[in-house]
């Protein structure tokens, strides 16, 4: 699958359950990743079973991993201001066993995922 078809597919099933997903360790700390120049990505998904899947194709990455709730108003409340302040990228639907997907500005994130609310 495509990033770009990623990037849709994450959009549709935020916008039907207004829930994001993210990884956690058992001490509380996220999965991030760091990517080109100097950047941190912080990986979101728009399911469960999309963290669960992926745990099973990079288990020596992912094992430790649980995966994370959050409805979108909170997401937007409480993790965007964190993440921005400490200027991370997000990666939307990261999937494969390369664990390949698209870094993207927070602030796409938020615009795109705002505007697509206010319409549906």
């Amino acid at each position: 699958m495509s990033s770009g078809s990623q990037i849709d597919k994450f959009y549709k099933e935020v916008i039907e359950k207004q829930v994001l997903w993210f990884g956690e360790f058992p001490d509380g700390a996220t999965l991030e990743f760091e990517v080109s120049d100097n950047k941190v990505s912080f990986p979101v998904w728009s399911s469960k079973s999309r963290i669960l899947r992926l745990k099973k194709l990079a288990p020596e990455l992912l094992s430790e991993i649980k995966p994370r709730g959050m409805v979108w108003s909170d997401f937007k409340e409480h993790m965007i201001p964190i993440l921005h302040e400490k200027g991370r990228l997000v990666n939307l639907n990261l999937s494969g066993k390369g664990l390949t997907g698209f870094d993207l500005p927070l602030s796409s994130l938020v615009n795109n995922l705002e505007a697509q609310l206010s319409v549906s």
